[in-house]
């Protein structure tokens, strides 16, 4: 069989207000319309499932078509969402309105999943921030998952955000939610391999920005994601490389147990699925998505 080919959806969604709540709008207008970009794999036969992973800050959905491959041939559908302000989705660079637009864009996604897939079981993951959002979702959406799958989790996100000028400046410039600050990573933070390294450099969809507004809403979520975790009633897989510079690999360990499935890759850097552990890792998830069918 050949290789599957991604297929381009947009999904059209609302614009959100300041919390992230969907604003009110006529709904054959296209004032107040949003597209999100989104890739879709067909599985190979039968499918046994749907599987949406969702990228990290800065970071979009095309780098993981790859890894989406491996499980389409194991009978998996995928999809590849581009959250807002990412890759080819619409929105200000790095932008999010908060958690509540992120649920509402993940909940279109495993929508338009249940219209392809009606009676499959659903999986969400993610990889870094894009983990921690798929954490927040399930908490916020119980008995709506068959399983979760956290790589490489920023339990602990560092980034370089805005911050309001002192004295008389403070008076005539004040910083908006749009704000942009910076993810503040090199591509040498997200792997050591240099063909992965250079890829990231020449890719122009990667960017290092995060606004205020996102980041600030990031770092809150992150803060209480860990301890949560027992809340789920799914079952839970993270995959860590022990050699993450973005993410220390102790801080998933910690999860091992009755609260997650954990497994951590010797060499495995940020970027999980693009070196040294790649092959490992991506067949780890293979194999526990075909206990969840």
């Amino acid at each position: 069989m050949t290789e599957a080919e991604p297929l381009t959806t947009y999904l059209e969604l609302r614009e959100s207000d300041e919390h992230g709540n969907e604003k009110a709008g006529l709904s054959h207008k296209s004032e107040g319309l949003f597209l999100l970009h989104v890739l879709e794999l067909a599985a190979w036969g039968e499918p046994k499932g749907g599987f949406t992973f969702v990228h990290d800050a800065g970071d979009h959905g095309a780098r993981y078509v790859g890894l989406a491959r491996g499980l389409t041939r194991a009978n998996w559908a995928v999809a590849l969402p581009d959250l807002r302000g990412h890759g080819k989705s619409e929105g200000a660079r790095g932008h999010s309105n908060g958690l509540a637009e992120i649920v509402r864009d993940l909940a279109a996604v495993q929508d338009h999943l249940a219209y392809r897939l009606p009676s499959a079981p659903k999986v969400l993951g993610g990889i870094g921030l894009g983990a921690i959002w798929a954490l927040a979702y399930a908490l916020e959406k119980p008995g709506s998952l068959a399983g979760l799958v956290l790589v490489a989790p920023r339990w602990q996100p560092k980034f370089e955000l805005p911050k309001q000028a002192g004295g008389l400046f403070k008076m005539f410039k004040k910083l908006g939610p749009d704000a942009p600050g910076r993810i503040g990573e090199e591509p040498s933070k997200w792997t050591r391999d240099p063909a992965a390294q250079a890829a990231l450099k020449s890719d122009s969809a990667v960017h290092d920005v995060i606004t205020l507004r996102a980041g600030e809403q990031a770092l809150e979520v992150a803060a209480r994601a860990s301890s949560r975790l027992a809340e789920l009633d799914v079952p839970v897989l993270v995959l860590h490389g022990d050699a993450d510079q973005v993410s220390a690999a102790a801080d998933s360990q910690r999860l091992a147990g009755a609260k997650a499935n954990v497994r951590v890759y010797p060499g495995g850097d940020h970027a999980l699925f693009h070196g040294a552990a790649a092959e490992r890792a991506a067949n780890d998830l293979r194999d526990w998505l075909a206990q969840r069918s």
